[in-house]
């Protein structure tokens, strides 16, 4: 495996980790991702980036394996803008995947380890990519769709390391498209979302104000790449901390464990399995806080939160469209976990929520519409697919989050359940 290799000059990258120190980053964060990843590793190269089960991926050797490649897809005709898939059954493979194609100027494509068939292909269609970053479980799916690098192969890396690398590396800028994320389905015709590194930082940014340093680690549960696994790695990465991953999500926790004050990042349905009895019995855990993503959170999971680790903290971030950037945020914390309003919350730093009735004009204080939303924070583009045909809009899109909400007079954000589906429009009449 990849990031299983070790690297024998480790002295050259520099001296062992000193926890206490990691805690001086500074608080201003560099103007896109793969730069913050590169500022961490050159300070602490052998602290640990990925620990996955008992295989461990240092800051250093993920910033070199990243540079190598980037430097072969540069010279495999890698562009500006160009998408690249990611699709790794391994969260270190992810890493440097995905590092590799930011630093090339390249847009990240990420897909789930399991997809499969129509995703694929619908995967493909949409983003116009032709070149994937794989492993060896991923790679037959991809034989006929687009030129693939293989992670996990020790061939591709002897070739990659004959090279030098390219010297006008890295090519990203903070403007610049870092995420591509293609939707299940069409909605309104958008086939996915792009989001630049400014939006993914001011994303970063309120994150930590709010729920503090993740400088010991992030635990996620999910396979790499998911929309819950990106905010959760690059949480950890801000803040020189580790991702935490579960060997083959095998499991509820990792092999070493991580610090007592790491933090959680999960869905909502996905935290609601693993509060059962049987899953805590058999992996316990105990971050000081837990961050969930995605779509809203039912009442029962916060009951049952509480129950079970009645001291850490719970954010419940709202995120609709991609599922990675959060629109709005609540906190319910040990000293009033059970709130009056429990689905009330406020939206979060650079995104402007709207409640909008059917014609789409907004709506009244306390009348009930669908949630909308733009910002900085948010995906600045979508790509729409039409006969074949990707394009992306020249300005920011309007978001729907397809469900009800309303204001409140203390000025937080009511949802009220799944907006209705509008009836599809009818075929034109010949004439």
């Amino acid at each position: 495996m990849v990031a299983q290799q070790t690297l024998s000059d480790g002295g050259r990258l520099g001296q062992r980790e000193h926890r206490p120190y990691r805690r001086r980053l500074p608080q201003t964060l560099p103007l896109t991702l793969d730069g913050m990843f590169s500022s961490i590793a050159r300070r602490f190269p052998m602290a640990r980036a990925v620990q996955e089960g008992q295989h461990h991926l240092s800051y250093g050797e993920a910033e070199a394996r990243a540079g190598q490649l980037a430097s072969e897809l540069v010279r495999g005709g890698v562009q500006l803008g160009d998408p690249v898939v990611v699709h790794c059954d391994d969260h270190r493979q992810a890493v440097v995947g995905q590092l590799a194609v930011l630093k090339a100027g390249g847009v990240c494509v990420p897909v789930p380890a399991a997809s499969r068939g129509a995703r694929l292909d619908r995967i493909t269609a949409v983003s116009g990519a032709r070149a994937v970053l794989c492993s060896t479980s991923t790679r037959p799916v991809w034989s006929y769709r687009c030129m693939s690098w293989v992670l996990d192969d020790p061939a591709t890396w002897t070739k990659i390391a004959a090279q030098p690398p390219d010297p006008a590396l890295p090519r990203s800028g903070h403007t610049e498209a870092a995420y591509l994320l293609v939707s299940d389905r069409d909605c309104q015709g958008v086939g996915g979302y792009l989001t630049d590194h400014r939006a993914w930082q001011l994303a970063l940014s309120a994150r930590i104000r709010r729920a503090g340093s993740a400088h010991d680690g992030v635990i996620v549960h999910h396979p790499p790449v998911r929309p819950t696994t990106l905010p959760a790695m690059w949480w950890a990465f801000a803040c020189g901390g580790t991702l935490h991953a579960p060997a083959r999500f095998g499991g509820f926790t990792c092999s070493p464990a991580p610090r007592r004050r790491a933090a959680a990042v999960f869905g909502p349905e996905e935290y609601a399995r693993l509060l059962q009895p049987l899953s805590l019995a058999s992996h316990p855990v105990s971050p000081r806080l837990t961050v969930l993503i995605g779509g809203a959170c039912p009442r029962t999971v916060i009951d049952r939160h509480f129950e079970v680790l009645p001291r850490a903290p719970l954010w419940v971030e709202f995120a609709a469209a991609d599922g990675t950037l959060p629109w709005t945020v609540r906190e319910f914390s040990p000293d009033n976990p059970w709130p009056e309003h429990p689905g009330a919350s406020r939206p979060v730093p650079g995104v402007h929520v709207q409640v909008v009735g059917p014609a789409g004009s907004p709506v009244p204080n306390g009348q009930t519409g669908e949630v909308h939303a733009t910002g900085p924070a948010l995906p600045y583009g979508s790509i729409r697919s039409s006969d074949g045909a990707c394009l992306a809009e020249d300005t920011a899109p309007v978001l729907a989050s397809g469900r009800l909400g309303r204001w409140r007079r203390d000025g937080t954000l009511e949802f009220r359940g799944p907006a209705p589906v509008p009836p599809p429009a009818a075929p034109p009449r010949n004439p």
